[in-house]
């Protein structure tokens, strides 16, 4: 028997037991050997015999194997260390993601000041590309450390899947080629976690290819996939499949079938939780993954996501191209320096507004603005005000006060369910922080026109 840290030979105490007339407990974190050479975690204790002159005769000893109760309390702990990092990380987001919005709201506006063509322009278009990067890391932070739904729209994959490619293989030595199908479909994805899919895949080609490889990228239309991939999606839908095929050193046969399995890893530093969270998102994204490997051949993955119905929306650069809209607008917020920019913004977009603090000020302020008859014709709030009413009960309140209010609802935690589901919350539109001007605008405008 050995000490499970520090492998040092425990004795079974026997003198203890004798010398003392009583029951002696093993050491915790004894391990034991067993014939076959299997290590298991036990508990003990050794128990003195005795005649009847109390003359010792000898001790009991009485092994517990507890291997599978600490292989548990090991599970029930990194889950709560993992549940600790997303509080963390949800709270960190949030407050990094009120920063960039006014970063890139300021940017916005310093666009709007200077001619498009200066070098000025240029140097502001490539900080607010920075600021939507960060933007996106803070996205796979939080998806990685708690999950959450997606925020889903039609989005062109293959940028996706470029970008989110190049980054995971910065520094490697490996080659990596995409193609896509010229008449691609868009996907209808939250764009954010699944390029997390496609790094969290890209960087386990690039370890298992420590001295150099190819990778191989692919993405398909995909009308009639295997019965697989149609059991967790909607009745007729269509897939695009992207399959990552790399020339590595393979998955062992014993291991494939684990690999998606939560803390499971063959990395000694690894954590078990990249392929685990590719399987997760693909899920939640009703797709389905397939894995396909030979020793010292290499390992495909393919992934087959939903099609959008509907084209993409054009991506804009600044708020230059934005049409004016009107009409009175209440926007909440418990940030003072995002109430500002929202100010500026939205008066650059045409409107007319009034800022307020939390969920409770908005309901007042629209309550009085319907009964002195200038009603609001949008309504922006902020999902979550610490030690205040937040989006979701302000809306709860509004739609007593009129059940036709146009809301839109935004938010720092971009994985909160409220913003995957905000119709069923009775939101008509949804605008995750940070957000460009013409995002904001494009929501806004949608919500106005919707009959």
């Amino acid at each position: 028997m050995r000490n499970q840290k520090t492998q040092a030979p425990v004795m079974v105490p026997v003198a203890a037991a004798l010398g003392r007339h009583g029951v002696v407990d093993l050491p915790l974190q004894t391990n034991l050997v067993d014939r076959s050479g299997v290590v298991r975690i036990v508990e003990g204790r050794c128990a003195p015999l005795f005649d009847g002159q109390s003359l010792p005769l000898g001790v009991v000893l009485v092994l517990r194997d507890i291997s599978e109760r600490a292989r548990l309390e090991n599970e029930i702990l990194r889950a709560s260390k993992l549940e600790s990092v997303g509080i963390l990380a949800g709270g960190i987001a949030h407050d990094f993601n009120n920063i960039l919005t006014v970063v890139m709201g300021n940017l916005t506006l310093a666009q709007l000041e200077v001619a498009a063509t200066s070098k000025t322009a240029r140097w502001l278009q490539e900080a607010e590309r920075g600021a939507m990067r960060a933007r996106d890391l803070t996205q796979q932070l939080l998806t990685f450390a708690k999950g959450g739904d997606p925020v889903r729209s039609a989005v062109r994959l293959p940028e996706v899947v470029k970008d989110s490619a190049a980054f995971a293989l910065h520094g490697s030595t490996v080659s990596c080629e995409v193609e896509a199908d010229k008449d691609l479909w868009p996907a209808d994805i939250d764009k954010g976690q699944i390029g997390q899919v496609v790094q969290n895949l890209v960087i386990n080609a690039v370890q298992a290819m420590p001295n150099g490889g190819k990778l191989v990228i692919v993405m398909h239309n995909d009308a009639s996939p295997s019965g697989a991939a149609k059991a967790n999606a909607r009745p007729g839908a269509r897939f695009i499949r992207i399959s990552i095929t790399d020339t590595g050193s393979g998955i062992r046969p014993e291991h494939i079938g684990r690999i998606f399995d939560p803390y499971f890893t063959t990395k000694q530093s690894g954590s078990g939780l990249g392929l685990a969270t590719v399987y997760s998102i693909v899920r939640k994204h009703q797709g389905h993954i397939e894995v396909e490997s030979e020793l010292g051949k290499g390992t495909t993955f393919r992934i087959w996501l939903p099609a959008a119905t509907e084209a993409p929306t054009s991506p804009q650069a600044s708020g230059l191209s934005v049409e004016k809209l009107t009409g009175r607008v209440l926007f909440m917020d418990d940030e003072e320096t995002i109430r500002r920019l929202a100010q500026t913004l939205l008066v650059r977009l045409g409107f007319e507004v009034v800022t307020v603090s939390d969920g409770a000020a908005a309901v007042r302020q629209y309550q009085e603005a319907m009964e002195a008859g200038v009603p609001y014709r949008v309504v922006v709030m902020d999902l979550t005000v610490p030690g205040g009413m937040g989006g979701k009960q302000a809306m709860e309140e509004l739609l007593k006060v009129d059940p036709n209010v146009r809301a839109i609802v935004s938010s720092g935690y971009s994985s909160d369910p409220v913003l995957a589901n905000h119709q069923a919350h009775g939101f008509k539109g949804v605008v995750a922080k940070p957000y460009r001007i013409a995002d904001l605008a494009r929501v806004m405008r949608m919500v106005i026109e919707e009959n």
